[in-house]
């Protein structure tokens, strides 16, 4: 019985340690914008620390339910999200642009939970069905459209890339041929392009990053719309090789957001290039551990699942330090575990504590697998 308490130690360890960061960086990085706008510089980080102790806790209720109990209710939970992400566009708060959230839920943050939960479910189940795109693939994914539309609706662009790239990537590692994956991708890019043509706020967003990509930023006005990544930048190459060390930042005074979506140039200024290389390493190691726990999963829809979930972290993470790096076009999303937040926090807490479920019955199930065949070894 002593394996029902075993769980994947690594990947909680990696978690405390990417929350450790996070809280040290919110800290550091928020002190300006407390000190000027909330009267005292400790008030962002102590709102952070309620809003981890809120996500421990769904982390453990999580890491304790059975996570094939999800499939029993994936396909209702889509359609309730499905209606959170349209009341957010009749109902929610507009918020630099974005209307994105519903009272002080970000629904879309939801939404990319709850769609790694329906297409783990939809792809073990369909299995047989994976190989006909028109009658089998294609009507399947007719929600996940849905909730690309409806997210991309509230001007979340950002969010809307991000949950398409994670759906194509669970079609992947649900077994979808590579052929009909493809034809998805075509289908998407001349969207995309429509949408850098007639969407205002996507041109700007492409056009300032075309402009700070090559690093040159010729003929570019810092002051303009281009101001948050070129601070950014600054934050970056000032950091060197050591960082100014913690709590020295001083861009923070100059970058917008600094707290939230660009925690990562902070931690460069801050900690210089090792550590960024650390928590990149961070990250990497934590995919590791997600991708060995879906091969070990004990069934299809849990190794599924695992994968899913774990390419849900990595696929944000990837992109925020892209946009802070003016690798890619800013996109606005947090850092998983570093970026100050609340909903975006407790959903990624969540996943991971269905990854320590996954985890945690695999072990349990090997070690009296183990067990029973020492016994009948000993009796021979």
């Amino acid at each position: 019985m002593r394996g029902a308490i075993r769980y994947d130690k690594p990947l909680i360890w990696t978690v405390l340690l990417l929350v450790l960061v996070g809280t040290m960086t919110v800290y550091t990085a928020s002190i300006y914008f407390s000190s000027i706008k909330l009267g005292g510089e400790n008030v962002m980080v102590q709102r952070q620390i309620l809003r981890l102790l809120i996500g421990f806790a769904a982390m453990g209720a999580f890491a304790f339910i059975d996570y094939r109990w999800y499939r029993k209710s994936a396909k209702q939970a889509m359609l309730m999200s499905l209606m959170l992400l349209v009341l957010t566009l009749t109902s929610g708060k507009t918020i630099k642009g974005a209307t994105s959230t519903l009272v002080i839920i970000q629904t879309g943050e939801v939404a990319k939970l709850v769609l790694v939960l329906y297409l783990a479910d939809v792809l073990d189940r369909r299995q047989q069905d994976l190989a006909d795109f028109a009658h089998g693939l294609a009507p399947r994914l007719v929600l996940v459209a849905l909730t690309v539309v409806l997210i991309a609706g509230q001007q979340d662009y950002g969010s809307a890339l991000a949950i398409l790239i994670l759906a194509l990537t669970m079609l992947f590692l649900g077994g979808a041929r590579l052929s009909h994956i493809s034809v998805l991708g075509l289908v998407a890019a001349p969207l995309g392009f429509l949408a850098y043509k007639m969407v205002p706020r996507i041109t700007e967003r492409v056009g300032i990053w075309q402009s700070t990509y090559d690093l040159s930023l010729a003929g570019v006005n810092t002051q303009g719309p281009v101001y948050q990544v070129y601070q950014s930048l600054i934050a970056l190459g000032s950091g060197g090789i050591i960082g100014r060390g913690i709590g020295a930042s001083r861009q923070r005074a100059f970058i917008p957001d600094s707290h939230t979506d660009f925690a990562f140039s902070i931690w460069g200024e801050e900690l210089g290039l090792a550590g960024t290389l650390v928590l990149i390493a961070l990250f990497v190691f934590l995919m590791m551990r997600g991708l060995k726990i879906a091969a070990r999963s004990q069934d299809l829809y849990g190794s599924i699942l695992a994968g899913g979930l774990t390419m849900m972290i990595v696929i944000y993470a990837a992109i925020n330090i892209g946009v802070v790096t003016a690798t890619i076009p800013t996109t606005g999303l947090p850092l998983p575990f570093v970026s100050y937040g609340g909903t975006s926090l407790v959903v990624n807490m969540a996943a991971i504590g269905i990854l320590i479920n996954i985890s945690r019955r695999r072990v349990f199930e090997t070690a009296g697998a183990r067990s029973r065949g020492n016994r009948r070894g000993k009796r021979s």
